[in-house]
């Protein structure tokens, strides 16, 4: 069994509020922009980006055009400010970070193929950091959905539905595991959805002997 995992709300307690305030006061800093400023202009860029269907450009590549366009400052400053910003400021996320023992105990204990299916809304850089937050390796997922890899984001079942054909998985032999009507989309591609909390399905699942499953 191949099984998707979100990460806020799933893999972590989902601290939205605690997150957005902490991060943007970095990016604020950062990039000596008040927070309000950096704040519109990266979240209107990023609903835009998310807007944008177009299947032959990254989300990475969207989102730095359209941020481009709505300030005065060309793509190789944001490529350069957001590189550093992930590479050192970003590390203080850890602070707002609160993996789920259970779910992490459960993963690390499978031999199903994990899957990380986050929306993917930050680059590999940033992407990869926010798994080890939560006590865990890229190394233990079969695939890593970051913005350089990704044209699409949930709830559009196009995300799923992407990550199904560079694997080559069939949607029965798969299964999402999330917290909200976006991991739910998983079921436009034919994937199962399972709350996360939803104990009984969880144990189920994870008492599966993988090689009991037909893949």
């Amino acid at each position: 069994m191949y099984i998707f995992l979100d990460y806020d709300g799933t893999l972590v307690e989902d601290r939205s509020e605690e997150f957005y305030k902490l991060y943007f006061s970095l990016l604020s800093k950062k990039s000596n922009l008040p927070f309000e400023v950096i704040h519109k202009l990266v979240m209107e860029s990023v609903y835009e980006t998310l807007k944008n269907n177009d299947k032959e450009i990254t989300l990475f590549e969207k989102f730095l055009d359209i941020i481009s366009s709505k300030s005065s400052l060309d793509k190789n400053y944001w490529i350069n400010l957001f590189i550093s910003f992930y590479e050192n400021e970003f590390d203080e996320i850890k602070k707002v970070t609160v993996p789920k023992e259970n779910i992490i105990k459960k993963i690390k204990n499978t031999n199903h193929k994990l899957i990380f299916a986050s929306n993917p809304l930050f680059p590999k850089i940033a992407v990869e950091k926010r798994i080890k937050f939560a006590g865990l390796s890229p190394n233990e997922f079969l695939y890593v959905s970051h913005m350089e890899n990704s044209h699409f984001a949930k709830p559009n079942p196009k995300f799923f539905e992407e990550i199904l054909e560079k694997l080559n998985l069939q949607p029965e032999n798969c299964v999402m595991i999330g917290d909200s009507d976006f991991d739910k989309a998983s079921e436009l591609a034919n994937i199962r959805f399972i709350h996360i909390e939803n104990n009984d399905e969880l144990e189920k699942l994870f008492s599966e002997n993988l090689f009991n499953n037909n893949e």
